[in-house]
């Protein structure tokens, strides 16, 4: 059961970081004052919240693969 709540957590981080993301590009989009530190600020913490969203989508994918594995190895038994 905890499997589906850490890949509900990483998909979440993944919009989360989609959001983020979005939120860089509008403010390089700003046509009165371009925010470019700001910007490259949003990207970098964007892509580590994306990685470790990705991350934990990995692990309980690896997981549930293992689960299933063992599950099969007793039945064969």
């Amino acid at each position: 059961m905890w499997l589906h709540f850490r890949e509900a957590a990483g998909w979440l981080l993944v919009l989360v970081a989609l959001y983020l993301l979005s939120l860089a590009v509008g403010f390089l989009r700003n046509p009165e004052t371009p925010m470019v530190s700001e910007a490259v600020a949003m990207v970098f913490a964007g892509l580590g919240v994306m990685r470790l969203g990705i991350l934990l989508v990995r692990i309980s994918t690896a997981a549930r693969i293992v689960l299933a594995e063992i599950a099969h190895d007793k039945t064969i038994d």
